[in-house]
């Protein structure tokens, strides 16, 4: 059972290659599109400030980065999607890299969705990739401090149709909250009899 008292970097992959050797660990692919809050969530999980490294510009993320936890669980920030200011080949190449690691059967699987959006078309076809795959699944709503509370409620309703049977946490890195029921959650669907 993880604490998250311990975290490494292991290795960045730009394609399948690249991807951690020894894979005896649970892993978490953590997906979303671009600008949803993946590094910042990261590091608030981590308790580590700037680890994950954090981007204001949209899609610079290219690569999958791997992180080791308490030497028990693996983690995989994959590149966001959905950033429209990126060329056709470069967004084909995000696809097949972020494709060829979830194709690889991940064991839980955090999918972040913004909560002052509506969800796109990407996320629709992530959701559905994720039906039809059957990975056990956790959707994160991000920045909830962000809206007033009637606006969050409204989205919050909207989200929560759009997700259907998947369960999700309000989640604000400023506001300190989320972190706890997170971890709870991954305890219960990784570590189940610890």
């Amino acid at each position: 059972m993880t604490k998250m008292e311990k975290v490494e970097f292991l290795t960045t992959a730009v394609n399948s290659q690249g991807f951690p050797k020894n894979r005896s660990y649970p892993e978490i692919a953590v997906v979303g599109r671009s600008n949803v809050g993946k590094s910042a969530l990261l590091n608030h999980l981590f308790k580590t400030k700037g680890f994950v490294k954090t981007s204001s510009t949209p899609g610079k993320t290219r690569a999958i980065q791997f992180f080791l936890t308490d030497d028990t669980l693996l983690f995989a920030d994959l590149p966001g999607y959905g950033y429209a200011q990126v060329s056709k080949g470069e967004k084909k190449k995000w696809q097949e890299l972020i494709e060829s690691y979830l194709e690889t059967h991940p064991s839980l699987i955090l999918f972040l969705l913004d909560c002052r959006r509506t969800p796109t078309q990407e996320d629709l076809m992530m959701l559905e990739w994720i039906r039809a795959n059957n990975i056990s699944t956790l959707a994160i709503i991000t920045k909830v401090d962000k809206l007033k509370q009637s606006e969050r409620v409204k989205q919050e309703r909207l989200i929560s149709q759009f997700l259907g049977e998947i369960p999700y946490i309000l989640y604000s890195v400023p506001k300190n909250r989320g972190r706890s029921p997170l971890l709870a959650q991954i305890r219960e669907v990784l570590f189940p009899c610890s």
